[in-house]
């Protein structure tokens, strides 16, 4: 199992390359509809992961935590 930081720097490195990508597209893509379906899957994809790993949405369907 991964620790925190190492997931947290894993997934920080795939951002930075769908970021990249999503650059690549708008700039260097010809045909306005491959560039608006590799933006919208890039940001997307994005969207995914900061709402997965980053504000843990998983856990409202984890059953509640004894406090």
């Amino acid at each position: 199992m991964r620790k925190p930081m190492q997931t947290g720097l894993i997934v920080a490195a795939i951002l930075a390359v769908l970021t990249v990508t999503e650059y690549l597209f708008a700039t260097h893509v010809d045909d306005d509809l491959v560039r608006v379906l590799g933006i919208t899957a890039s940001a997307v994809g994005k969207a995914g992961l900061i709402v997965y790993y980053f504000m843990h949405i998983y856990r409202l369907w984890r059953p509640q935590e004894a406090h």
